[in-house]
């Protein structure tokens, strides 16, 4: 759903926050790029161009395709993995007020020249060494969506999950549930334990390693 100038409003009454960054001016790629990493890096959030983050005053921006294209450009090129965030343009008289939403990452930790910002209240920083280890998703590189990430966090909480437990914590179908979790457990990621509705997915039992004799 588009943000409408009322969205705007209400964003300002409630000031800056750790989901939300206000910019009286387009900033030059190097701030860009730190809040882009710092917002995936956390929960997600907003970075607002054309309000005075002092005193919440609408200042606009001169807004075109090109500036648009120069954005999606820097969060591709200069954030590592690539940030693509959704742009939105609010008209207000003949100025803009530039909305970037940015999502919570799949691929944590983000870095641009090889530093991982986080969110701190109403403002970003550099994460230190045990925050970025903290917030590094033991699953990356195996090709798991944000549920499914989520869902290896819950096991961990909570030693299993069932379908009805996937289904309760991400509002999807049975069926989804159930390929999702399938999924984990072709991966070896997860076992299954019981039958039926009483299934349940569990962290797989360490197995040893066969011991290999040598010929004498």
């Amino acid at each position: 759903m588009a943000i409408t100038w009322n969205d705007i409003v209400e964003l300002v009454n409630d000031g800056e926050s750790q989901s939300v960054e206000f910019e009286k001016s387009i900033t030059g790629p190097d701030d860009i790029t730190r809040e882009l990493v710092a917002f995936a890096n956390s929960d997600g959030g907003k970075l607002i161009f054309g309000i005075d983050d002092k005193n919440a005053h609408f200042l606009g921006v001169d807004w075109n395709n090109e500036l648009n294209d120069w954005i999606l450009d820097v969060g591709k090129t200069r954030c590592n993995p690539p940030i693509v965030p959704d742009i939105d343009v609010v008209l207000k008289g003949e100025k803009s007020v530039l909305v970037l939403t940015i999502p919570e990452g799949d691929e944590k930790p983000y870095k641009t020249d090889e530093i991982c910002y986080i969110r701190d209240g109403g403002h970003s920083r550099p994460a230190r060494e045990e925050e970025e280890e903290e917030i590094r998703s033991p699953w990356h590189g195996h090709g798991l969506n944000k549920r499914q990430k989520r869902a290896m966090a819950f096991v961990k909480e909570h030693t299993q999950i069932s379908n009805r437990d996937y289904r309760t914590l991400f509002g999807v179908s049975h069926k989804t549930a159930h390929l999702e979790l399938t999924m984990l457990a072709d991966k070896d990621l997860l076992d299954t334990q019981g039958s039926g509705r009483s299934t349940c997915y569990v962290f797989p039992a360490k197995r040893e390693k066969p011991v290999v004799l040598e010929k004498r």
